[in-house]
């Protein structure tokens, strides 16, 4: 009797496969989902992950709960009857046990609280307090108004800073792993996880407008590029709509407009058409725009 692959076992169980090159992508069938892909499953070794219940285990795990099984042993003897063989595979261990750094909470002490740039900006005294930024005199940050990037935990993972001289030719710079960074989750998620509406804006200062005209189911990508924290994310709370707002640079060099195709390229991978929309700002970003644009912008949405 040939040995079976992972891929056989899961179609023999009503499982309808996408191929995501290391990965497979399917709803779960052990509990209900119209989300066809939010189970990731390896093609080598079967370990799967559940973006929306935050679970994950071996390929005898995932065979149990599918068959409802009240033994895991009668899955690993099902598997065995089916002529089987779990494959082991370093590296499908090692990103499971990657750790986000984490910063000493005392360093935020170090910030001036001057909070004169974005008064200046038109954003409230009562919203930067939100977020516990400030300036910066010295180090790798000098000269930078610092906004500190904390996960949905509150463990400060991350710096943001804005050059507040105009001098540098970096406007924004970033410290620590900002493939993991989904801000600001520590204030929004309850809204977002509410609405299950997300606007993903280029930079802070995009999502402090936003914020300063009550919108706030947001995320800040950091760029004109999708990290992996953000699509995990997105895809564990099973968002309804995903609306693409980053700069509209047509005057400039496009990077904003090319960079919200590329990201809406890459969310048709995992979500329907019908739940993403580009919707850049109708000035070159939020910033330029006042109160009662940004208010019409969305509702047009």
């Amino acid at each position: 009797m040939d040995q079976v692959n992972v891929y056989q076992v899961l179609t023999d169980l009503g499982y309808k496969l996408k191929d995501f090159g290391k990965e497979y992508r399917t709803r779960p069938l052990y509990r209900d989902s119209d989300n066809d892909t939010v189970l990731k499953i390896y093609k080598d070794t079967g370990h799967w992950f559940d973006f929306k219940e935050n679970i994950s285990g071996d390929f005898s795990l995932l065979v149990g709960m599918t068959l409802k099984l009240d033994n895991p042993e009668k899955a690993k003897e099902w598997l065995k009857n089916k002529n089987f063989v779990i494959h082991k595979s370093s590296d499908i261990e090692k990103p499971l046990l990657k750790a986000t750094k984490k910063f000493d909470i005392e360093i935020l002490s170090k910030l001036e609280n001057n909070q004169n740039y974005w008064l200046n900006r038109g954003v409230s005294q009562n919203i930067l307090e939100e977020f516990k930024g400030g300036l910066t005199k010295t180090g790798k940050m000098k000269n930078r108004y610092v906004f500190p990037i904390f996960n949905y935990k509150k463990d400060l993972v991350g710096f943001s800073g804005r050059d507040v001289t105009n001098l540098s030719k970096i406007k924004w710079k970033h410290l620590g792993e900002k493939n993991d960074f989904v801000y600001p989750l520590f204030l929004n998620g309850e809204a977002i996880e509410t609405q299950r509406e997300v606007i993903l804006v280029e930079s802070i200062g995009d999502m402090l407008s936003l914020y300063q005209s009550g919108v706030k189911n947001i995320l800040v990508t950091f760029g004109v590029n999708l990290s992996l924290g953000i699509l995990n994310y997105l895809l564990k709370i099973d968002v309804k709509m995903i609306y693409i707002s980053l700069n509209n640079d047509s005057n400039k060099n496009n990077a904003g407009n090319i960079g919200a195709e590329k990201i809406y390229s890459k969310l048709t991978r995992y979500f329907d058409k019908k739940q993403l929309q580009i919707a850049l700002p109708t000035k070159k970003d939020f910033g330029e725009m006042n109160k009662e644009e940004i208010l019409q912008w969305k509702n047009n949405l």
